[in-house]
């Protein structure tokens, strides 16, 4: 974890950097002579206050709450506890809507938001109003330093992240929740299991019946459903009540910045597709399944996949439902037992999921349209226009290890891997079903074993398939589908599609 970069000496640095206790902590950052190690475990610290908050891991005293069952370690934690969940004390933004309990928020808000000072990057185009953003993108795009992991080839230009790489690739260190059999090795994630799967505090939205575990996500769902602070892009009609959509969005649709695959072709506007691509193309990374032959490049997919061998079972409380992702589950009591609707203000579209209405948004009603630059294709959902790309022009073939099977689809090469040649069965409990595909048993279930019935509002009709019953419903739609060429129209895009193809020599793409 030794930087490159030349130490200066104390009368070479600026007044502004020029005072003796940052000094001594940057020369010891360099030459690495002075550690502050913990008597009770392996940590080591540059900085003497580090080693002091760490030490609070292995006291028993706690600091608690007495208006809730909150507990701290920290005396400090205990205060900003208090100040931000039963302080009565309100720090209100001059210029806007913003309130926050918190004064440090305030400023950061000030600054990002209203502030006129801006931090230009000496050397690309990029601008911040966060002195500490334009600290963070220098030491990741343009940093000489490198930080190497010393026990694998990890590198990176920022050290934050070799520290958290080590915790968790590396650490010996493990955090164990008391109450189930999670374990980790970094702290943060245990403090999150914690709140989340065993928190009894709950965080209840003033506005409707939303509640949660987590104060995080408490705050996410304010902003994004009842947030009556808007955020306009100035080049086009977006509008967001999240401020981080609206960055991201900027970046992508745009933004000048380009981050390029030093091994490939690949170039993205989005530093986490990068990240992605990097891993699942080119990872030397491999995250291995201790308990089975899986093999992954993308960290993610190992937890995802590791539910599959995890004994504990999420159950629903209106019915007999059961999966091991908490996520399943959520979604699972949002459309079968859930009282929230999400309306489309343009038609009579209505469903339970917020993802189906910015689908329905995109595809029905979306104004921006994205359009291929090699044939006439055209599609209001840029994902689809991703896979058309790469199916009908990219060169990049996935090919099969086991046979002759090539394509273009990153997605059917996984499908045909796991038909094909899964060694993996999946089977069902009520009859003699065996397939290589998780999906097909899921299908299998529905249509064969589930009594779950899916009921037309409007009419007498009943299927045990949700989509018989969405396509159903386009039968009580007053929205039509006309052909361009000709007076046909229809309330199905599927057949809008066959009478295109058959009518007018329409050549059908693949999405």
């Amino acid at each position: 974890m030794q930087a490159t970069e030349n130490v200066r000496s104390f009368k070479e640095l600026p007044c502004s950097q020029r005072r003796k206790q940052i000094f001594k902590y940057h020369v010891r950052i360099h030459n690495g002579t002075i550690d502050f190690k913990c008597a009770q475990c392996d940590y080591i610290s540059k900085s003497k206050k580090r080693l002091i908050r760490h030490m609070n891991c292995h006291v028993s005293t706690q600091f608690k709450c007495e208006q809730c069952d909150y507990v701290a370690k920290n005396k400090r934690n205990l205060k900003s506890h208090m100040n931000v969940r039963h302080g009565s004390t309100q720090f209100k933004c001059e210029q806007c809507d913003y309130v926050t309990k918190c004064k440090r928020n305030l400023k950061s808000h000030i600054n990002g938001r209203h502030g006129s000072t801006q931090f230009n990057c000496t050397d690309c185009d990029y601008v911040t109003k966060r002195k500490a953003t334009l600290k963070s993108h220098i030491n990741v795009r343009h940093g000489s330093t490198q930080f190497q992991c010393e026990q694998c080839d990890y590198v990176t230009t920022w050290e934050p992240s070799l520290k958290k790489h080590i915790n968790i690739r590396h650490g010996s260190t493990q955090f164990q929740c008391e109450q189930c059999d999670y374990v980790t090795t970094w702290e943060p994630s245990l403090k999150k299991h914690i709140n989340v799967r065993h928190g009894s505090t709950q965080f209840q939205c003033e506005q409707c019946d939303y509640v949660t575990t987590w104060e995080p996500s408490l705050k996410k769902h304010i902003n994004v459903r009842h947030g009556s602070t808007q955020l306009k892009c100035e080049h086009c009609d977006f509008v967001t009540t999240w401020e981080l959509s609206l960055k991201r969005h900027m970046n992508v649709r745009h933004g000048s910045t380009q981050f390029k695959c030093k091994q490939c072709d690949y170039v993205t506007k989005d530093k986490c597709n990068l990240k992605r691509h990097m891993n699942v193309r080119h990872g030397l990374t491999q995250f291995k399944c201790t308990d089975c032959d899986y093999v992954t490049t993308y960290e993610l997919n190992l937890k995802s996949h590791m539910n599959v061998h995890c004994p504990t079972q999420l159950k629903c409380t209106n019915c007999d439902y059961v999966t091991k992702w908490k996520a399943t589950l959520k979604s699972h009591i949002n459309v079968r037992h859930g009282s929230t609707q999400f309306n489309c203000k343009q038609c009579d579209y209505v469903t339970k999921e917020k993802c189906n209405l910015k689908r329905h948004m995109n595809v029905r009603h979306g104004s921006t349209q994205f359009k291929c630059a090699h044939c006439d294709f055209v599609t209001t959902w840029e994902r689809c226009l991703k896979r058309h790309m790469n199916v009908r022009h990219g060169s990049t073939l996935f090919k099969c290890k086991q046979c002759d099977y090539v394509t273009k689809d990153k997605w059917s090469l996984k499908r045909h891997m796991n038909v094909r040649h899964g060694s993996t069965q999946f089977k069902c409990t009520d009859c003699d079903y065996v397939t290589t595909w998780k999906p097909f048993l899921k299908r299998h279930i529905n249509v064969r074993h589930d009594s779950s019935e899916f009921k037309c509002d409007r009419s007498d009709y009943v299927t045990t398939k949700k989509l018989n019953l969405k396509s159903h419903m386009n039968v009580h739609s007053s929205t039509q589908l006309k052909c361009a060429n000709c007076d046909y129209v229809t309330k199905w895009k599927r057949s809008l599609k066959k009478h295109m193809i058959v009518r007018h020599s329409f050549t059908q793409r693949r999405r």
